[in-house]
């Protein structure tokens, strides 16, 4: 072994405590990048995989009626490859051992094939027979949330008949990768399902011989741009317009696609900033360390060059050091990652439904990490040795002239010194005389202290809109939703259930509301001027009155459509007569819901040519279990309701996502953070406990205890870490507002909330981290052999 390396080795095992901090935060960092891009990459290899099986559709088209027959022309569209007419319609199932009426959406299949766009994965059972018509093939979560088996019966409401079915299978599509029903946000397998029926039994029990009312279509690879997408649907829209289009979806809006290809850019954005955050940090502290060791082999250096030794071998034994760390941070690093996210993966698993989604090692991922961790270590070693190793032999194997002894700025305000005790002049002295280790120190604990409150920010905010959600905006505990406009006598026969307190009836009107060339689709929602059961409202929680003529639209679909308070802007019904009307925009609100639009109720039945229709009752119902069953009994007999939401159990379902995800998202970051402050304060102690073993040896002769000494690190540490707490206060509010921001999107945006707990609990842990960070600076203090440290030579 060369004498370089065992010199290497010898100084790897002396500073070992420190190593093991810095490449634990290097680790930490890595496994923060590998975890959330090898996850990246899991979600969307499965998601390109599962597509094309599936031949996943380019578009979709949803009309009132279409005879197949007029379909030739849109088959020959430049650009259209392929297409498939199909029956869809919102169904409501009902299950022998379950109370609650269930929602679903009935989807037709050809008969004896799959299908050549959106197909299905048979799970269990088998594909459609030849024995009878009358079955269906579900899709498999909510079988799994009913037990539900190949052989078993279930009823569905279709066109206000009740059918009974016999399930031959249960499968699952690339189309419902994120199955949600309507007004929801996360699945609820064990309230909405997918029931498949083939084609010419849907034809018959529909009525829809012959005819479809929605298209699905491929496009050709040059075709599948944005813009080119838009223009083949504007003019496919025009061509269909005697049909009653209803709407054009292209597979960037495709509600599944459009949830799982958010949720597959977040990570890859998360897998850039967080990794960097902690490797930043490792630099800093690595580099501090390397300074200092450089520092006290001076003369060693100098005694090395002196035997023929050459800069370019120093500098490559130093920047050794480095690599070997970066090494040893990667490997920790890629082991803790590729368990990340095996645990990722498995929570997605939970929410979105693949015919395989495991955890895969990416090669290109691995050896990123690794080339990443290397060269964040060798930029942290880098600074340090650079000096020392440009130094003259000669120059080199002197020892280091003592720095000039200069009065730091607080000595000179004499009324402030004079009253600090000789230990807190010691503090002070060292942390302005070592700038670049208190710098770093500091902008530590300002990152852990960072993190810590933006955690805690997503936490709240998420809350705070799930709270304006159900307990402000949406005050119903069940909603009813109509195959069809109803009079005002569905109203009041829902009034009468029995134990139903209080009713109030909606008009929704689907309509694309224009204004020049800025269009958008979206619903019109109309409610009673003094409604009590969904409630306008403005960020800050204050009710908003609708108007009685004209349009309450959020700040978001205004600034889409270009339009201010007082603008009149065009609105096309989708079904209906189809005649444009102008419509004044009243007033805009600022809302955390993206694209709603308010009218009042008796208004907006005016303006559609209609005498208070109906689309949908909101009941608000006793609260007891057997009440609620009681209801749910007589809501299974009403062949006219086409949904039935329990916003209640809506609130339950979207409470028990958000803690389960948010408190290991705060025990992980928790843990990450107490890693920071750990090897940061822990690097600067041991650091300075070296450089003052002297010092220290000279208090312990004068009887100092080792609690005592202790005592002046750990007040060194309070003083760098306090302010560096502090600071990452405001740093977190901006980062958590960035964030905030960038989750604004047409769905939703979240309320920038951070309650005074998130303040308080960021303080305490940044101080509970730095009390345990001085643990083993205290060990290190009582373990020093203080005599042999009092012999060191100047």
């Amino acid at each position: 072994m060369k004498v370089l390396h065992r010199k290497l080795l010898r100084e790897l095992l002396a500073a070992r405590g420190v190593l093991i901090a810095i490449i634990s935060i290097i680790a930490v960092g890595i496994g923060c990048f590998i975890a959330m891009f090898s996850t990246y990459d899991n979600l969307e290899y499965s998601r390109q995989n599962y597509y094309r099986l599936c031949h996943m559709a380019d578009f979709s088209i949803e009309l009132k009626k279409v005879p197949l027959g007029d379909l030739e022309a849109i088959a020959q569209t430049p650009g259209v490859t392929n297409i498939l007419p199909r029956i869809v319609f919102e169904v409501t199932a009902s299950l022998e051992d379950v109370e609650k009426p269930l929602s679903g959406k009935a989807v037709s299949l050809p008969e004896h094939e799959n299908a050549p766009i959106n197909s299905i994965v048979i799970k269990q059972g088998s594909y459609f027979t030849d024995q009878r018509q009358e079955e269906v093939i579900i899709n498999d979560a909510f079988a799994r949330a009913h037990n539900l088996r190949p052989g078993d019966h279930i009823q569905l409401i279709l066109n206000n008949r009740l059918q009974d079915l016999l399930i031959v299978g249960t499968a699952i599509s690339s189309e419902f990768v994120y199955l949600i029903g309507p007004g929801g946000l996360v699945p609820e397998p064990e309230s909405y399902g997918v029931f498949y029926l083939k084609h010419d039994y849907a034809e018959d029990v529909f009525g829809f011989e012959g005819a479809a009312n929605q298209i699905l279509g491929q496009l050709a690879p040059q075709y599948q741009r944005p813009n080119r997408v838009h223009q083949i649907l504007d003019q496919l829209e025009l061509e269909l317009e005697d049909y009653g289009v209803f709407s054009t979806t292209p597979l960037s809006q495709q509600s599944s696609h459009w949830f799982l290809k958010n949720e597959i850019d977040g990570l890859k954005i998360s897998a850039t900033i967080l990794p960097s955050i902690f490797l930043i940090v490792a630099a800093l502290a690595l580099n501090l360390l390397m300074s200092r060791m450089a520092e006290q082999q001076r003369t060693v250096v100098g005694t090395l060059k002196a035997l023929g030794y050459s800069n370019q071998e120093m500098f490559r034994h130093f920047i050794q050091f480095g690599l070997l760390i970066g090494v040893a941070g990667g490997i920790l690093g890629t082991l803790l990652g590729y368990s990340l996210a095996g645990a990722m993966t498995a929570q997605y698993r939970n929410f979105f439904e693949f015919p395989s989604l495991t955890n895969q090692m990416y090669p290109r991922v691995i050896l990123l990490g690794m080339l990443i961790s290397v060269f964040f270590a060798v930029l942290g070693t880098f600074r340090g040795v650079r000096t020392v190793v440009r130094l003259s032999p000669a120059e080199a194997m002197r020892p280091k002239p003592p720095l000039r002894a200069r009065r730091i700025l607080l000595e000179r305000i004499h009324v402030f010194w004079q009253a600090l005790d000789f230990r807190w002049q010691m503090v002070l002295r060292d942390i302005f005389r070592n700038r670049t280790r208190t710098i770093g120190g500091l902008l530590s604990a300002t990152v852990g202290a960072m993190l810590l409150l933006v955690t805690f920010s997503m936490y709240d905010s998420a809350f705070a809109l799930l709270n304006f959600q159900y307990d402000k905006l949406l005050l119903s505990d069940i909603d009813l939703t109509f195959k069809d406009d109803h009079d005002y006598s569905a109203y009041f026969e829902a009034q009468q259930i029995q134990g139903v307190d209080y009713a109030e009836p909606l008009f929704q009107v689907g309509c694309t509301l224009q204004n020049g060339i800025h269009e958008k689709k979206t619903g019109i929602t109309g409610i009673l001027r003094d409604a009590r059961l969904t409630i306008p409202r403005d960020t800050e929680g204050n009710r908003v009155e609708v108007p009685p003529t004209g349009l309450l639209v959020t700040r978001k679909l205004a600034d889409i459509l270009h339009i201010q308070a007082g603008d009149s802007i065009r609105m096309v019904p989708v079904s209906g007569d189809r005649i444009p009307r102008q419509v004044p925009v009243m007033k805009i609100i600022d809302s955390y819901l993206g694209l709603t639009v308010y009218a009042d109720f008796h208004y907006l039945n005016r303006l559609m040519g209609e005498a208070d229709s109906l689309t949908s009752v909101q009941l608000k119902t006793n609260p007891r279990p057997e009440v609620t069953r009681k209801i749910y009994r007589q809501l299974k007999q009403v062949p006219a309701i086409q949904t039935v939401n329990s916003i209640r159990d809506q609130k339950d379902k979207l409470q028990e996502v958000l803690v389960d995800q948010m408190i290991v998202m705060i025990v992980v970051v928790i843990v990450f953070s107490c890693l920071i402050f750990f090897g940061s304060i822990l690097n600067a102690s041991l650091i300075s406990l070296s450089e003052r073993q002297q010092e220290i040896a000279t208090l312990r002769v004068l009887g100092y205890t080792p609690g005592e000494v202790g005592s002046i690190f750990l007040r060194e540490s309070f003083s760098v870490n306090l302010p560096g707490i502090l600071l990452g206060l405001p740093a977190g509010y901006w980062a958590s507002k960035g964030i905030n921001i960038a989750y604004d999107t047409e769905l939703f945006r979240m309320p920038f909330t951070i309650y005074m707990l998130s303040w308080v609990m960021t303080v305490v842990l940044g101080i509970l981290f730095t009390l345990i960070s001085h643990w083993p600076v205290q060990k290190t203090i009582q373990k020093m052999d203080w005599l042999q440290a009092l012999n060191v030579k100047e």
